[in-house]
């Protein structure tokens, strides 16, 4: 048997309420500090008024202009902002795109070559500033991860570093409790995608397996009510996508992300829900394709109890159509051309190459389910 490593160096805070304990948990050797926010997260949730008490002793600057999917000019923004600080640590607070783009930054700060050339895969002269991820979405698992995703002239590109992992992670469920339903659906897909790829890895070992089967399982369960902003639901979400970014970390996405990028990069379906929408077609083509018929089976039988994966993607709201998103036939050979694809980095347990790619693309703009067809639990 070969030899693996699982490690995560993040140390991670998790329980409603765990964001009052910040202060006890943030070395005090970090004085000033950047907060990476995005707006919505950070004036809705209670995380702007438990911070201000958390950090009253600490000197503080705030980037707040976060957009989602964020471009490099805004990470060159918020560097800015970190070397006129004189920044020791950074704390990204909201979703995905916030926790990114604090990693990016702490990269940004200490590292003086463009960034372009780090997500090309240049090594870090210098290690990052140290972050501090506290998540207010259920989703991207950025939080336990050391990846960050940047749009850099129209595709999605990934700076992925052991030094990226965060040093503290604070998941409090509390500060999800303020998500929009759209955003809970949209995240919720994300940690489902994140747990099935995992999975499905061909680099997955039995710990990342437990992690990832059992995320799949919480979310789904949870993630319909979830919806309906059900306390225990949220809480139990918030988990879920935490075990997902931990299962992630050691084996990265596979086929499903990289499909799901151009979706958003040329329509504008948010990330999570671009990945939901080719759930279906891409369990399908893997039933068919995979070397691994167990795992598959698994997550097939996972999904039993609520009549499928499409079933429950269509219950949730959300079309497994891609013609209901307006995508033509035409442009999908222009979306292949637009993915980061590497069969090597995909490493699915399944055939990956640009023509299954366009199989798949095809099956779900041939889907005849879209969410009107199944009822809903929302």
């Amino acid at each position: 048997m070969n030899t693996r490593c699982f490690e995560i160096p993040t140390e991670i805070l998790f329980g409603p309420g765990c964001i009052k304990r910040l202060k006890e948990h943030l070395p005090k050797q970090y004085n000033r500090i950047l907060i990476v926010a995005d707006e919505p997260a950070w004036q809705q949730s209670q995380a702007r008024s438990i911070l201000a008490e958390e950090l009253s002793t600490r000197v503080v600057s705030i980037y707040a202009d976060v957009v989602e999917n964020p471009p490099l000019e805004s990470l060159e923004e918020a560097r800015v902002m970190a070397i006129a600080l004189g920044a020791e640590a950074v704390i990204g607070v909201g979703g995905g795109s916030a926790m990114d783009l604090a990693k990016g930054v702490a990269v940004a700060a200490t590292n003086d070559r463009p960034m372009a050339e780090y997500l090309a895969g240049r090594p870090l002269a210098v290690a990052p500033l140290p972050v501090i991820c506290i998540p207010t979405t259920s989703g991207t698992g950025s939080e336990v991860t050391p990846y960050a995703v940047f749009t850099n002239r129209q595709s999605k590109e990934v700076l992925c570093s052991p030094e990226l992992f965060p040093k503290l992670a604070i998941v409090d469920p509390e500060l999800t409790y303020s998500m929009p339903h759209s955003l809970i659906v949209d995240t919720g897909l994300d940690a489902l995608s994140h747990a099935i790829e995992a999975y499905l890895s061909k680099g997955a070992r039995p710990i990342s397996d437990a992690v990832a089967l059992e995320a799949i399982r919480l979310i789904i369960e949870h993630l319909p009510a979830a919806t309906r902003h059900e306390q225990r639901a949220m809480d139990e979400m918030a988990r879920a996508a935490m075990l997902a970014g931990v299962a992630i970390a050691h084996v990265s996405a596979i086929l499903l992300h990289v499909m799901g990028y151009p979706l958003t990069v040329f329509h504008g379906i948010p990330h999570g829900r671009a990945n939901g929408i080719l759930l279906p077609a891409f369990l399908s083509f893997a039933n068919e394709h995979t070397a691994d018929q167990v795992k598959l089976a698994t997550v097939e039988a996972l999904f039993e109890g609520v009549g499928g994966a499409r079933t429950f993607v269509n219950r949730l709201g959300v079309s497994t159509s891609l013609k209901d998103y307006n995508v033509r036939v035409d442009e999908l050979v222009q979306y292949i051309g637009h993915t980061t694809f590497d069969p090597e980095s995909t490493r699915a347990s399944m055939r990956s190459t640009r023509g299954d790619m366009l199989e798949i693309y095809t099956r779900a703009i041939g889907d005849g389910n879209g969410a009107g067809h199944a009822g809903v639990w929302c």
